[in-house]
């Protein structure tokens, strides 16, 4: 059985198997079964893939959101207990964690544009944007799903695992943060860089690593899973409504704009 501390979240290992195995192997039947009933039925239809997709990021967060909440009921109730108590403080860091994010990405692509990398939206990006033809579908996964799954795997489960080293000179706190941000930013872009082999993608991953080291800080200071929940909702809901709104204007907004709200949806 696993020692749980303070603010632990349990079942650890549980938690990342199910992760993984939803990640790459359901999701593949998933993608797989679905494209295939789709193209059949509808051969003609360009949307096929892009349907498929959306429906398989919306049931593997799905399943993966009702696996955890039964897994860690108790674990989730505490905190949530816990986050209701200082609602009106964690609230405050959540959104303060928000604008340092923004702030983040706006020095990063000044930095990006001094050494003459021109910034472009990465295949993560792309896909989640493409997904938004079927909105019913895309926005409880990327709102609700994909922020109460990573944030439990990436804070919750891995920050933990690597604090709880035993490392002197407070190197466990380091390597948790360097992994919990590192690992969470990778996931978005190292598929895509595998499939393609394009070295740009990687770098492209900084945004997310950046977002990433905010959200640890967030839990990391408070302990509460539900404040880098909630910093991660509101980081994603206002880049939905932004994008999707974007789409009713009469003409297209600046891509600096537009570069810079891709780069805060994760």
């Amino acid at each position: 059985m696993e020692q749980i501390n303070k603010n632990d979240i349990p079942r650890k290992l549980t938690l990342t198997l199910t992760y993984l195995f939803t990640m790459n192997i359901l999701a593949t039947i998933i993608a797989i079964v679905s494209f295939i009933v789709l193209r059949s039925a509808y051969p003609n239809n360009p949307n096929n893939e892009t349907f498929a997709l959306t429906l398989t990021n919306l049931l593997c967060y799905a399943v993966m959101t009702f696996a955890f909440l039964f897994l860690i009921d108790k674990y989730y109730q505490e905190q949530f207990s816990s986050f209701k108590k200082k609602f009106i403080y964690f609230m405050g860091l959540a959104i303060g964690g928000w604008v340092l994010n923004i702030f983040l990405n706006i020095i990063i692509e000044m930095i990006m544009q001094i050494a003459n990398f021109t910034s472009r939206d990465t295949q993560n990006q792309e896909a989640i944007v493409e997904t938004f033809k079927f909105p019913l579908l895309a926005i409880p996964m990327v709102v609700i799903g994909a922020p109460i799954v990573e944030e439990t795997i990436f804070r919750g489960v891995l920050f933990n695992f690597a604090k709880n080293r035993k490392l002197p000179y407070h190197l466990n706190i380091v390597l948790a943060f360097i992994l919990s941000s590192s690992l969470f930013g990778l996931i978005h872009v190292f598929s895509a860089y595998l499939t393609t082999g394009d070295h740009t993608e990687l770098i492209l991953g900084i945004p997310y690593i950046a977002a990433g080291f905010v959200l640890t800080l967030l839990y990391y200071l408070t302990g509460n899973i539900f404040v880098p929940i909630v910093m991660h909702i509101i980081q994603n809901s206002f880049s939905v409504i932004a994008i999707m709104l974007f789409e009713l204007l009469p003409q297209e907004p600046p891509m600096k704009i537009v570069n810079l709200l891709y780069m805060t949806l994760h």
